[in-house]
């Protein structure tokens, strides 16, 4: 039963993992999702007993949590350069306007 949660766990991370990987997030969704894998992750180990919890169901999940940072940190990435290129076009059609001379 343990070893089904871990994998049903680690399954699931990763499925979002790989959905993260593809989409332009901003920092306010990357935040909620590191926090969600860290709640999920402390009851998951809150709920299993020491004896279940084996070193290599350790590492795994510190493994999961860096492929999230690094899916985190290019949704983020990927979020600033599509919006930086709407601000442009924002701040450049506002300077157009603007009278040549006052």
């Amino acid at each position: 039963m343990p070893k089904d949660t871990f994998e049903n766990f680690k399954g699931f991370w990763e499925g979002e993992i790989a959905k993260i990987e593809k989409e332009a997030i901003d920092n306010d969704g990357v935040n909620l999702i590191r926090l969600r894998f860290e709640h999920d992750s402390l009851h998951l180990e809150m709920s299993m007993n020491e004896e279940y919890f084996t070193k290599e169901m350790h590492l795994e999940l510190n493994m999961l949590e860096s492929k999230l940072t690094v899916a985190l940190e290019i949704a983020r990435s990927r979020y600033r350069l599509r919006n930086r290129g709407l601000w442009a076009r924002i701040f450049g059609g506002i300077v157009k306007k603007l009278p040549e001379k006052l």
